[in-house]
């Protein structure tokens, strides 16, 4: 499968499967254009998703975190934020350049508010498979996570390190890449329709909000990506659609 395919594929896929678990939501669509590139942003909001955003970027002539030169790439990221505590947030990022030095990125994850071990070991497990599939070391294939997805003033940081993180695969490999995002995503589906009906209290919502705090402070003051589009002056309110949570407390 190519990675345009896979991208159509998986907006359609991810548009569908998010409504139907939702129960009630509705989607709306929005493409941006930039100088350096161009973003389609489907959101989705309503029943049991408080906000879901599917992003599809194309950037022209950028220079990716840690790259030395510039390159076309495009950025497919998505990220689910249930309503009700006791199903985690949902972290889809994936990015790849095009050229003779191509390389797919990605990276996968639950962010629980409240934590639910049985829905971790769940998909720990199931990723797992993921990688005995195709030769990978379960460990090395999640290493860093905890380290990326933290900051020094938080008490704990926002990675389970259940699903994958997958640097420089080659487009030789892109089946690795495209089963596991199918694999992560079909799991986290179940999770939802598992867990969407769980009763919760104003505790629950608090730390909800809480969690979604620490993930404002990490695209606001950490996350690379946000600050090299934000050098390359990609429009605020498309860097606020395809990351920003619908609440948060701090």
């Amino acid at each position: 499968m190519k990675i345009d395919d896979f991208v159509k594929e998986m907006k359609e896929k991810a548009t569908t499967g998010l409504l139907e678990v939702s129960d009630g939501g509705k989607s709306t669509e929005k493409s941006y254009q930039f100088e350096v590139g161009s973003a389609h942003i489907i959101t989705i909001r309503g029943g049991a998703i408080e906000k879901a955003v599917i992003s599809h970027l194309i950037l022209n002539d950028v220079k990716p975190p840690g790259a030395d030169e510039e390159s076309d790439g495009m950025v497919y990221q998505m990220e689910v934020f249930p309503v009700n505590p006791y199903c985690p947030m949902g972290h889809y990022s994936t990015q790849w350049t095009s050229g003779a030095s191509a390389y797919y990125a990605m990276n996968l994850d639950l962010f629980p508010a409240v934590t639910v071990e049985e829905d971790l070991t769940t998909m720990k497990g199931i990723m797992d498979g993921v990688a005995d599939r195709f030769g990978i070391d379960r460990n090395t294939m999640r290493e860093g996570q905890d380290i990326q997805y933290n900051m020094e003033h938080w008490s704990s940081h926002l990675a389970t390190k259940v699903g994958c993180k997958l640097m420089q695969i080659e487009e030789k490999t892109l089946d690795l890449f495209t089963t596991a995002y199918h694999t992560f995503f079909d799991a986290y589906l179940d999770i939802l329709k598992q867990r969407k009906d769980t009763p919760f209290n104003e505790d629950a919502l608090r730390v909800k909000q809480e969690r979604n705090g620490k993930w404002v402070e990490y695209l606001t003051f950490k996350d690379r990506a946000v600050k090299m589009a934000q050098a390359y002056a990609v429009p605020p309110e498309v860097l606020i659609s395809l990351g920003f949570p619908p609440c948060a407390v701090f």
